[in-house]
């Protein structure tokens, strides 16, 4: 098995170092791509090091200027369709949140369901559940599970969860269109409107290392109008998806 751990990163000179040493202990069918999406500090030049001296096969892009979360994970599904050869491609935040003992698992899940997408969920148990961030942040990701559930059928715990794991069918889609802003939850609302086959496991997240979160202050307002009118919108489409 080939599988591609896509690690966009803005602004996190302090958090990757560990994040990407926290990767090392994965099994060699696991390689990294670091995508450097225009940062303004040392983002770049750690990025650099910590892939020369990873002991994973590892990748980075260095996106000509800051294109956004969207577009830089896009590109993550692009380099997989061109490199060719992998079965799954993995999401994995450069900021610490995610926990790498759980891929193995986001994969495992994904191949013996036959998932086209496997979510990490900080909701689904109460033991090791890790940090849960604010009370704000938790309300809206109940909310957006409730719309996606109404629309789609599809039940979900945590749908603006970064931590997913991606098989063929789903990388494909996702390497053609992706959401631009914030957009795990309107990603998989396409898949679930699309029909893919979409699972969770119980995952433990942990706080940010470093860095600024996107989604701040007045910023929640605009997320939470903006992540529902797209969902909306999506919704009125006929099914774009055609397994061939």
């Amino acid at each position: 098995m080939r599988n591609l751990i896509v690690i966009p990163a803005y602004n996190e000179q302090e958090a990757l170092p560990k994040t990407l040493e926290s990767l090392q202990a994965l099994g060699d069918e696991f390689e990294l791509l670091i995508i450097n999406d225009g940062s303004t500090d040392a983002t770049l030049n750690v990025a650099r090091q910590a892939a020369a001296a990873s002991r994973l096969k590892a990748y980075l892009v260095n996106m000509p200027s800051n294109c956004g979360i969207g577009a830089t994970v896009q590109t993550g599904y692009l380099f997989a369709e061109k490199c060719g050869g992998y079965d799954y491609v993995i999401q994995f935040d450069a900021d610490g949140q995610h926990d790498a003992a759980s891929l193995a698992r986001l994969v495992a899940e994904c191949r013996a369901k036959e998932l086209d997408l496997c979510v990490g969920s900080r909701f689904l148990s109460d033991e090791n559940c890790g940090f849960r961030s604010t009370f704000a942040r938790r309300m809206g990701s109940r909310f957006f599970a409730g719309l996606i559930s109404l629309l789609s059928g599809v039940k979900v715990t945590d749908p603006t969860s970064g931590l997913r794991c991606a098989g063929a069918r789903a990388a494909r889609s996702f390497a053609r269109f992706y959401p631009d802003d914030y957009p795990e939850p309107e990603s998989l609302f396409w898949c679930a409107r699309n029909k893919l086959r979409i699972g969770e496991i119980p995952v433990r997240m942990h706080e940010r290392q470093g860095g600024a979160s996107s989604i701040r202050y007045l910023n929640n307002i605009y997320y939470m109008l903006k992540v529902s009118l797209a969902i909306l919108v999506d919704s009125l489409r006929i099914r774009e998806f055609h397994d061939q």
